[in-house]
């Protein structure tokens, strides 16, 4: 799977890192086309994904945290049994174990930028679990 590139930056004698979007690698995921700003491995704690959402599936995490920032876009984004209208400028807050997937509107896409908050303790804590 690919990673999120770095490039490092050094400012006031500490080492930076600036990770520009275009330079990420963009891929396939669960709920659309993902590119990874931070890297989604144990340890990390917290991983930032700029997604394009469209034809996302349903699913949970078992032990991490997500918010949606919506960037740009309408939809709707279905919560375990709720489904609530969201656009630009909307924050999510999808806890773990909730059932989840957004559909933009008819023909469009919604830009996401996601803040996922692994459990530190979970050995898989990137896994997704299905429907």
């Amino acid at each position: 799977m690919p990673r999120a590139e770095s490039v490092e930056v050094i400012a006031a004698g500490a080492s930076a890192s600036v990770r520009h979007l275009a330079d990420q690698t963009e891929f396939r995921s669960t709920c659309g086309f993902r590119r990874d700003l931070t890297l989604s491995v144990p340890g990390e704690p917290l991983w930032f994904h700029y997604l394009r959402i469209r034809d996302a599936r349903r699913h949970s995490h078992r032990r991490t945290t997500e918010y949606y920032f919506v960037v740009d876009g309408e939809g709707h984004i279905e919560l375990d049994d709720d489904r609530v209208a969201i656009a630009k400028g909307d924050l999510v807050v999808i806890p773990p174990g909730t059932r989840h997937d957004a559909i933009p509107e008819e023909g469009r896409e919604l830009h996401v930028l996601i803040i996922a908050v692994p459990d530190p303790e979970d050995e898989r804590p990137d896994e997704d679990y299905y429907d």
